[in-house]
């Protein structure tokens, strides 16, 4: 009898995290706000954070932290803001923005002849 009271103790126990397990997560961005596809990696969808420390700035883009010079998309990592990163290459600047993970292009310069 004390045996299988222990075991329906045990068995209420484990109830609730195994119920819990369906809930959804109370941290989740709203769909509304969350741009990445489902059943991307949330670590592929862009622009996760930025530390802005001067020089020593970094990011979490793509999956893997970044730093100011850093290669990356075929570019460099040229500015780290407290909302964004701009990634500088041949085809000109992008900016790549928090949350809603859009990218704007600026087409690069035109350099005018030296005199």
């Amino acid at each position: 009898m004390a045996a299988r009271m222990m075991l329906l103790a045990v068995a209420a126990l484990l109830a609730p995290p195994l119920a819990a397990s369906s809930l959804p997560d109370p941290t989740a961005l709203p769909p509304s706000l969350s741009s990445a596809a489902p059943g991307t990696a949330p670590e592929a969808a862009g622009l996760a954070w930025v530390r802005v420390n001067g020089r020593h700035s970094l990011a979490w883009y793509g999956g893997t932290t970044v730093k100011l010079g850093d290669a990356v998309e075929g570019g460099r990592v040229t500015a780290i803001r407290e909302d964004h990163i701009v990634i500088s290459g041949k085809g000109g600047r992008h900016t790549v923005y928090l949350l809603d993970h859009s990218i704007r292009t600026q087409p690069r310069a035109q350099r005018s002849p030296a005199r």
